[in-house]
């Protein structure tokens, strides 16, 4: 069975709930209601860890934080297969390109689970049957990103257009037609009603080398500079500091931009599981 690798993106600064959340300790590391009990980067696996065939994860976040991501993971038994510290957020792209590298270094070619740090999920079993639904799409080669049917007209979420309407009831993925920036109220409120539309999760699946080779067709200089930067990343405790001259190198671009919005394998699935993104 192929092995589940959750990559953990923690590289938020959390300036939008500032004051509780800062620079120095972001939104991913509290606690956001009274009654919870753990983080919301200690959710973010927690919700995932008995899922069959996952393994501990590998976290990316920025250098400063490293203390604070090995405590938190340690409070909750957790020995991540790596924490890759980056000297310099360069977005989602290179993040996920070198996270994908080090993964090829732990398993043959490893299922990998996209996750950021702070988003919350109310119902853990509806995400869980999603999320194994997706792996099957992923054995295909195809990469799955989740579609959160809406509750409302957002302005504040990314949208992604199926080739299929989706339903919230109905796991059957569609081929992804486009993506769509985050939209004025008048535009929201079209693609709201229009079940082709579905705003975006952010979280990804797929294989390793699926997701490496389209990094290699359309953002091959990323690809080159990781590879550098792997070879050249200093091991540093139970962290792994990535090289700050190649890493810095790669541009600064999502893996919407680079590969998502280009790839012919790009596949939505719908996802209804009381989702938010807490930022």
């Amino acid at each position: 069975m192929s092995k589940i690798i959750p990559i953990i993106l923690g590289g938020g600064t959390g300036s939008r709930l500032w004051p509780l959340s800062r620079e120095s300790f972001p939104k991913q590391f509290l606690k956001l209601t009274d009654d919870s009990e753990y983080t919301l980067i200690q959710k973010t696996y927690k919700r995932i860890e008995n899922i069959e065939n996952m393994t501990k994860p590998i976290i990316i976040c920025n250098e400063e934080h490293r203390f604070i991501v090995g405590d938190q993971m340690n409070r909750i038994n957790t020995k991540p297969l790596s924490i890759l510290l980056e000297p310099e957020g360069r977005n989602t792209a290179p993040a996920i390109a070198i996270a994908s590298l080090k993964a090829l270094e732990e398993y043959k070619d490893p299922i990998l689970l996209i996750l950021s740090s702070d988003h919350e999920i109310k119902n853990v079993q509806k995400f869980t049957e999603s999320i194994k639904r997706s792996i099957d799409l992923a054995k295909e080669g195809k990469l799955v990103i989740f579609g959160i049917i809406p509750t409302h007209p957002s302005t504040g979420y990314g949208y992604i257009k199926s080739l299929v309407k989706l339903s919230e009831g109905n796991l059957v993925s569609s081929k992804v037609e486009k993506f769509i920036e985050k939209p004025d109220i008048e535009t929201a409120q079209k693609l709201f009603e229009d079940k082709h539309f579905t705003w975006n999760s952010g979280i990804f699946v797929f294989k390793a080398k699926s997701i490496l080779n389209e990094l290699k067709s359309y953002a091959p200089e990323i690809i080159k500079s990781c590879e550098q930067c792997l070879k050249k990343s200093q091991k540093d405790l139970d962290f792994l500091r990535l090289d700050k001259k190649t890493f810095t190198n790669c541009e600064n671009i999502s893996i919407d931009y680079a590969v998502m919005e280009k790839t012919k394998k790009a596949y939505v699935l719908p996802l209804n599981c009381g989702w938010d993104d807490i930022g």
